[in-house]
């Protein structure tokens, strides 16, 4: 906490305390997972994650014509999987059970089971700052950022219940860490006027969590705790964007 606190007073003095060199802007439009976290093929490598939405509140001061730094503050949120990700978890749950059923007999699956399935959706809230460069073309601004640092990313809630023969068997993960991040991208702002213009922006995420499946068999009111399966995965996705500006 007293890392975001520093991190916000040293944003407002940067946006606030300069002159009348920069710009802040409001957007929102498209966040498009890529890579590992876009996947959708193994449980413990991919993120299953689908396109949403993302809010920007962006900013920046330049110190000369070209050169400035700028900041980020933005939350962003994708879905957490479908039909693949609960087909991936009923293929992978029986096996799994085969390979405990010699520690724990009562784990047999019926024939006719039902899958039971909550699954939410991924959420960060990103607060970046860093250099940026400015290349003015009339009434065009054309901007490029390299932003760092922290990122709280919460994964979605996934619940999975099903009968047994003998009890019933669930997995659950749901994760909430702070971590690094970086953000890479670029803006195209058209002045509309003396002090407001239309910004459109496209930038690449990225940072990383660790996340848990935590699995449980219960029989006869008894809870057993089976085998934990960790992970890391990679969080990147592409946000495009379109908003107001307001230049000071």
């Amino acid at each position: 906490m007293k890392r975001i606190m520093v991190f916000v007073v040293f944003c407002f003095f940067v946006f606030t305390c300069f002159g009348q060199k920069g710009f802040m802007s409001l957007s929102m439009g498209a966040s498009v997972p890529v890579g590992d976290f876009a996947k959708s093929e193994n449980l413990y490598k991919n993120g299953f994650a689908g396109t949403n939405f993302v809010l920007n509140f962006d900013g920046a001061y330049f110190f000369t014509t070209y050169l400035g730094i700028g900041g980020t503050f933005s939350f962003g949120s994708n879905y957490g999987g479908g039909e693949n990700l609960q087909n991936r978890i009923t293929e992978e749950i029986p096996k799994q059970i085969s390979l405990w059923k010699s520690e724990f007999p009562g784990l047999s699956i019926p024939f006719d089971t039902v899958y039971n399935f909550n699954i939410g959706q991924w959420n960060y809230v990103n607060l970046m700052a860093g250099p940026q460069i400015l290349i003015p073309l009339n009434n065009v601004g054309l901007d490029f950022k390299a932003l760092a640092g922290l990122s709280f990313i919460t994964s979605p809630e996934r619940e999975v219940t099903l009968q047994l023969t003998d009890g019933e068997f669930s997995s659950s993960q749901e994760n909430r860490q702070l971590n690094f991040g970086y953000i890479l991208g670029s803006g195209l702002r058209f002045g509309v006027g003396r002090s407001y213009s239309i910004r459109f922006s496209v930038d690449y995420f990225y940072s990383k969590t660790s996340l848990e499946i935590l699995n449980a068999y219960q029989t006869d009111s008894t809870p057993v705790d089976l085998p934990n399966d960790k992970y890391n995965l990679a969080i990147t996705s592409v946000h495009a964007a379109l908003g107001i500006t307001y230049n000071f």
